[in-house]
């Protein structure tokens, strides 16, 4: 909410009078909110009635569905939902070590292109080859690949490619520049990799040094972790398990598709990457991992496009994470299961989003604990918006910002528009608080000009999704239609209720509208107290 300027005049009555007059407009609008509140109470999923507002655990009250906002199987939880996590984060590339006294140095040119490494060993690999590849043979384990100033380019499948069940650590140092050249109308050869540098199942990889890796996807991906098909698992082969860990390392990455694939499960735990793509940024078809806990994490910069970062299953535990995307900044989806609970789960990290159609997408659950996430640019239509899920959303001890409408902060009450359990105001003090806030409301300048008002997106093309809106209900009216009015000059103001009993009513009354004329009573009471003396 803006905070407006108050200008006191000089005068001291005047000072009064406007302070009087501000305080009590503060005073209806609560109460009026907190009165609406009333009407929506059993229709929210109050169990017991208690008093539930149309902004939720801003306000306090029992969990329950905002009033036709909701629809279909989607809901705001009150516990979060399952957290499934990989059993891929760690390999046992991990403990490989260089043994520089006994390493292998092999510059690469035009005239040695083609280099299979097939024992265990620490390998320098250096040079520049227009037109090569360089392989560790399938199954070969205990391989330490230091890539050191290497500048290699393909045609013909992928510059670096490690085989299936080989067990690798690329280090890299200096500038690595791996560029993929294959064509489109090979996809179908057996040789077509579509990748600078590719994991093949079966393999253990870890990713790290303190060097600049630059990777050019000019054919289709840049780098790519190959999913595990039936006849590998006929062979003995599991999934692949492919870690980038570097707390110096630099990854640059250009891809005609995606920039980062993996068609199992990925792991990021440390390193600065930037990515620039013609379709995903950052994907794993099942568990994407960025970061770990109680670590600075990775700094991902997914600086184009279409769907930003993508995983069936998407854990964020820590890191620096800026998206630009024309479609969805983080999308927990993946089209090609059947029976799978999607889930995106924020636990830690600062995150930007700037999006075209949804800021965060979830074809099932959403869990937000911690971190700080913030929407700088989404859509928002019937479709689209800030934060849109499938299933259940859950947001605790973590801080979701849109200026678009959608605002949600971890506060006693849940997230701002989904009721919680509570009742208190939101409690900016929690893990994930913007610099400089001072408690205040979290609020973002919408950029390009653009107002931060939500139009109504009740039309039929909602898809029943638990997308927030910041839709204000209407102020309660009296039975004619219109506000009550104030204590005329000189009366007296009506008693208010005391010890939380109602005044009878003086028709037959529903208990619903008994509730909401003893607010309207109490609020034209704060009007006369007030306002008597204003015209004065």
């Amino acid at each position: 909410m803006p905070v407006y300027d108050i200008i006191l005049m000089e005068d001291n009555t005047m000072k009064r009078k406007n302070i009087r007059l501000i305080t009590a407009i503060a005073l209806v609008m609560a109460l009026a909110v907190s009165a609406t509140g009333l009407a929506f109470a059993d229709s929210t999923g109050s169990e017991d009635g208690t008093l539930q507002t149309a902004f939720g655990g801003w306000f306090g009250g029992q969990q329950g569905t905002m009033p036709g906002r909701m629809g279909g199987s989607a809901s705001y939880a009150s516990e979060p939902s399952e957290i499934v996590t990989s059993s891929l984060t760690s390999n046992s590339a991990e403990e490989l070590s260089a043994d520089l006294a006994s390493a292998e140095t092999i510059v690469m040119s035009d005239s040695n292109n083609s280099v299979k490494i097939s024992k265990a060993g620490t390998y320098i690999v250096t040079g520049t080859c227009s037109n090569g590849n360089l392989a560790v043979k399938k199954g070969t384990t205990g391989v330490v690949l230091i890539l050191k100033d290497l500048d290699l380019t393909s045609t013909v499948g992928a510059t670096v490619s490690l085989n299936k069940g080989t067990e690798v650590k690329v280090i890299i140092q200096g500038t690595v520049k791996l560029t993929d050249n294959e064509s489109l109308a090979d996809e179908e050869s057996d040789d077509f990799d579509g990748a600078a540098l590719k994991a093949k199942a079966g393999s253990s990889v870890v990713l790290t040094g303190d060097g600049t890796l630059i990777v050019n996807g000019n054919c289709k991906n840049g780098i790519k972790v190959s999913d595990l098909e039936d006849d590998d698992k006929a062979a003995g082969y599991t999934e692949a398990s492919f870690i980038i860990d570097g707390e110096n390392l630099t990854i640059k990455v250009t891809a005609a598709n995606d920039g980062i694939n993996s068609g199992t499960d990925l792991t990021i735990k440390s390193g600065n990457i930037t990515v620039s793509a013609a379709d995903d940024g950052v994907k794993a078809d099942y568990i994407l991992t960025i970061g770990e806990e109680g670590t600075a994490g990775p700094v991902i910069n997914v600086a184009k496009s279409k769907e930003g970062i993508e995983g069936a299953t998407i854990n964020i535990y820590s890191g620096t994470i800026d998206v630009t995307a024309s479609d969805d900044g983080i999308n927990a989806a993946n089209s090609d299961l059947t029976g799978y609970t999607y889930s995106l789960n924020i636990m830690g990290g600062t995150i930007n989003i700037s999006a075209g159609s949804d800021g965060i997408d979830s074809n099932g659950n959403v869990n937000i604990i911690g971190g700080l996430t913030t929407i700088l640019k989404s859509a928002n239509n019937g479709g689209n918006g800030g934060l849109d899920y499938d299933g259940s959303g859950y947001v605790k001890d973590g801080c979701l910002v849109n200026p678009y409408g959608t605002t949600m902060d971890s506060g006693k009450g849940g997230m701002g528009g989904m009721g919680g359990k509570g009742g208190q105001q939101p409690d900016f003090s929690q893990k994930g608080q913007r610099p400089g806030m001072n408690g205040q409301m979290p609020y973002s300048q919408p950029p390009d000009g653009q107002s931060g008002a939500t139009p109504d997106n009740s039309s039929s093309n909602d898809r029943g999704k638990g997308r927030m809106n910041n839709q204000q209900p209407e102020l309660p009216q009296d039975g004619q239609g219109s506000m009550p009015e104030p204590p005329q000059d000189g009366q007296e103001p009506p008693e208010a209720p005391q010890d939380g009993h109602q005044p009878s009513p003086e028709n037959t009354e529903t208990s619903e509208d008994q509730q909401l004329n003893w607010f309207q009573r109490l609020i034209r009471t704060i009007i006369g107290w007030f306002t008597k003396d204003i015209s004065r």
